[in-house]
């Protein structure tokens, strides 16, 4: 399996609904997927997280580069600051603390 964790924080508090609408249509679309295993988004030290463990990369790239999640990517830049996406192999879908601790040794490693 192939987990996914990144957060964005808005650039502006008004492009909230615009932003989590289409976060939600991505959301949706992950779900229906057979080949995603999990997906959820929560708050988490002022920015907002998305977490999603994959079959394989495959599916993870299929889904990455199709429908409502390519459309919030394309439109992310406009409403906010993305805070780096890290993906990472797993045996288990991860916790939520076990997603945030590899991506905060990532995110560590890159500075």
């Amino acid at each position: 399996m192939l987990a996914a964790i990144g957060g964005v924080s808005l650039k502006r508090w008004y492009y909230g609904p615009e932003f989590f609408w289409r976060a939600r249509q991505a959301m949706l679309q992950a779900r229906g997927d057979p080949l995603c295993v999990k997906v959820e988004v929560f708050p988490h030290q002022g920015l907002y997280f998305s977490l999603s463990v994959w079959h394989d990369a495959e599916a993870m790239l299929t889904f990455a580069h199709s429908g409502p999640h390519r459309r919030v990517v394309q439109a992310a830049t406009r409403l906010a600051e993305v805070n780096e996406f890290h993906h990472f192999p797993c045996i288990a879908v991860p916790s939520r603390d076990q997603a945030l601790q590899v991506w905060a040794q990532r995110v560590q490693a890159a500075e």
